[in-house]
């Protein structure tokens, strides 16, 4: 790489009208005497009810069972998970395991504990969750410690949360699950100023970033042409999301927790509870970009049939996700959960290919940012066999590309411990862990 005149700090913003927009990572940044250290970043994902898992004996079993058949390497996805198999090399797929401490509890209670590990089989006694053990570290350098985020505001209430994430007391952290808001945190629009009057200004005069093109200019005719591109891919990247985050925005309106969402239509004002879902993913892999957080969480919907995300299925012809969930015995009934389980795959994969379009030097956004998603239970009331996939992560360390199946001996929070340890925190322990996963790591 050619060395540069002059050098921009990682800290560099866009500026323009009171909105700051910070910058990905960039060859301009890096130099003698400002050598950047490419960060590594955490991400936990939650979906609720357990997933499709018919018997052996069930016509169902070969399409619609969650795991896939086979060992090790040479395993064969089912149509569950088929939508992963562009990133089979980037994956892992976690069976057996679970927190030992959770498996005699109520399944809907699981995703309290998904992230702390903590006993809540008797008195609700919760604590802290591991992406906040994470962000008492990374959140020194970002100006975001960590992003909560859910399909519903809030904290939902106990046994039934709407958020992964807990402090240090053990109390929930509120989620936020509206995308304009989320994004005017990213992008610094003017504090003190409400909602509707940021969407008339936006309305009246443009997007946020035609606040920002003189700076822009200012700024692309000092940058080399790898620089060049790579500040106007971003730059559009953030057009695609604001405009989405506009389409969104009606939906969102009625989705918030005081509603009861048996009475509301998911579909008003998108076509598809997708773009909702992918929304919150652009908006993570923008704010992951953008160093503007190192650790995130995502809770994709709520246990039993809390909250707007049980009504996700029903923009693609299913029921409410929890009716699912209790459905097998009906005719097609392991089929259309297997149907939903597929949907959110196909999620999780745009998710994972917008990390890996993103270019950090050497690698790739997704080889530097680990992904833990799944759920806190097997079949729907079921504390046992998590479904798990470990995304990612690959100049963190992780080897992917295999199914690991895994004994009660192995405790779920050896995967946490072992994706804080990677990012840098030099602890041995957390809630009932026994060790690293020395079989995921090189």
């Amino acid at each position: 790489m050619t060395q540069k005149s002059w050098i921009l700090d990682r800290r560099t913003l866009l500026k323009g009208a009171g909105i700051s927009l910070a910058l990905p990572v960039m060859e301009a940044m890096a130099g003698k005497g400002n050598q950047t250290k490419l960060p590594h970043r955490a991400c936990f994902m939650f979906f609720p009810n357990g997933v499709s898992l018919p018997p052996e004996n069930h016509k169902a079993h070969k399409d619609w069972h969650w795991f896939p058949f086979g060992e090790g390497k040479d395993y064969t996805f089912t149509r569950s998970l088929a939508p992963l198999a562009p990133h089979r090399d980037q994956i892992s797929i976690l069976q057996g395991l679970s927190h030992p401490l959770s498996r005699k509890i109520v399944g809907h209670n699981t995703a309290d504990v998904f992230l702390t590990g903590a006993d809540i089989s008797r008195t609700y006694n919760n604590a802290i969750s591991i992406d906040q053990i994470i962000a008492r570290e990374t959140g020194k350098e970002t100006r975001i410690p960590s992003l909560v985020l859910s399909s519903d505001n809030g904290i939902g209430y106990t046994a039934r949360t709407g958020t992964l994430s807990f402090n240090k007391s053990g109390q929930p952290i509120p989620a936020d699950a509206e995308p304009r808001r989320i994004f005017n945190r990213l992008f610094g629009t003017p504090e003190g100023e409400s909602l509707p009057d940021q969407r008339s200004r936006l309305k009246n005069k443009g997007s946020m970033l035609d606040y920002l093109l003189e700076d822009t200019a200012k700024l692309a005719r000092k940058l080399g042409n790898y620089d060049k591109r790579k500040l106007d891919e971003y730059l559009t990247s953030i057009r695609e999301v604001e405009q989405q985050v506009d389409r969104t925005e009606a939906w969102l309106e009625v989705a918030k927790p005081h509603v009861d969402p048996k009475n509301v239509n998911l579909l008003a004002g998108t076509d598809d509870p997708a773009e909702f879902i992918r929304t919150i993913y652009d908006l993570m892999v923008l704010a992951f970009q953008t160093d503007s957080t190192r650790v995130a969480t995502y809770q994709i919907a709520r246990e039993d049939s809390q909250g707007v995300g049980d009504k996700f299925p029903q923009a693609i012809g299913l029921g409410g996700h929890h009716g699912l969930s209790h459905g097998t015995r009906k005719a097609e009934g392991f089929e259309r959960w297997g149907k939903y389980d597929e949907f959110l795959s196909q999620q999780f994969g745009y998710f994972l290919t917008k990390l890996r379009a993103v270019t950090e030097g050497d690698a790739t956004l997704l080889d530097r940012t680990m992904i833990l998603y799944g759920c806190g239970t097997s079949t729907t009331h079921n504390a046992n066999n998590y479904p798990i996939i470990l995304a990612g992560g690959a100049h963190c360390g992780f080897q992917h590309g295999a199914l690991h199946r895994y004994t009660d001996a192995t405790p779920f929070a050896n995967t946490h411990l072992t994706i804080a340890q990677k990012m840098g925190l030099k602890i041995n322990q957390f809630a009932d862990s026994t060790g690293s996963m020395t079989d995921l790591v090189g």
